[in-house]
């Protein structure tokens, strides 16, 4: 038991890594969208041509690796997208090696955290003119549909999917797994923070963002941390998340501890 954070290593990295796959196994379930789940791998498609929507998430195992690899990435290219691909801890040996070979670029380096909920600091009341709420309305959700489609940069032309793709979250449905709270300055959202319950008291933390001009009046960590306090009245234990690592000093100033690391390598090496 690490005192720390409250509980094991083990349980630590085994939170990491099945929330995020729960987490982003549902962009394979929406309208005009495929999970495929197959041999130790899970992977998607989606009618939104750019990465990160076109991905790996799980590859385990230790047998055949390379004929599943390229046979993975051989339907990745029948697509003629873009893709990316999560390294894991739990991932084969020389996976680096592995994904290289087949012209696949690092395109970044992901410190996986946790923390015990019980520890998180008191967040601080947002900046005069901000409002802090949780995302409920429809008309809320349109326009986290919005500060996605920036944050990603989907395309004009397929913006319309995104409804499609992301549905299966259900944010602002009651009973939903997957939540989100915004910052608003006069009625539009300028930061936003997603989170996903896994199964074992655990929740996660996705889709950190804040538009260029708000950056810088502590936004993201209020979000973080009201969303968190919340979650935590709920009994839910385990806070986790799969930093950035220009973002890791922002999280570990919360209380999050770094106990993994994941990499993600992309067709193309461009960063996320």
């Amino acid at each position: 038991m690490d005192e720390n954070t409250g509980f094991t290593k083990e349980q630590a990295l085994l939170a990491l890594e099945h929330n995020l796959w729960s987490m982003w196994s549902h962009f394979g379930r929406g309208p005009g969208c495929h999970l495929y789940e197959a041999d130790g791998a899970m992977w998607f498609d989606t009618p939104i041509p750019t990465v990160p929507y076109h991905a790996l998430m799980r590859f385990t195992g230790t047998d055949d690796i390379d004929r599943r690899i390229d046979r993975i990435v051989a339907h990745f290219n029948r697509q003629n997208v873009p893709f990316m691909w999560v390294i894991h801890p739990t991932s084969p040996p020389e996976m680096e090696d592995r994904l290289k070979a087949r012209g696949l670029q690092e395109a970044e380096v992901v410190p996986g955290m946790v923390i015990h909920l019980s520890q998180l600091p008191e967040p601080d009341p947002p900046p005069d003119g901000f409002e802090i709420r949780e995302i409920i309305t429809s008309d809320d959700v349109k326009q986290v549909l919005e500060f996605i489609t920036w944050r990603w940069n989907v395309p004009t032309d397929v913006k319309e999917h995104l409804q499609a793709v992301t549905q299966p979250f259900k944010v602002g449905h009651a009973g939903s797994k997957t939540r989100a709270w915004a910052a608003f300055k006069d009625g539009a959202i300028v930061s936003k923070v997603t989170t996903h319950y896994g199964d074992a008291g655990d929740v996660g933390l996705y889709g950190v963002a804040t538009r260029q001009e708000f950056r810088g009046l502590g936004l993201a960590r209020t979000l973080i941390l009201e969303a968190l306090k919340t979650i935590y009245e709920d009994n839910y234990q385990i806070g986790l998340l799969h930093s950035s690592p220009m973002a890791e000093s922002l999280y570990q100033k919360i209380g999050f501890k770094t106990v993994a690391t994941f990499f993600v390598y992309t067709s193309t090496g461009a960063p996320l």
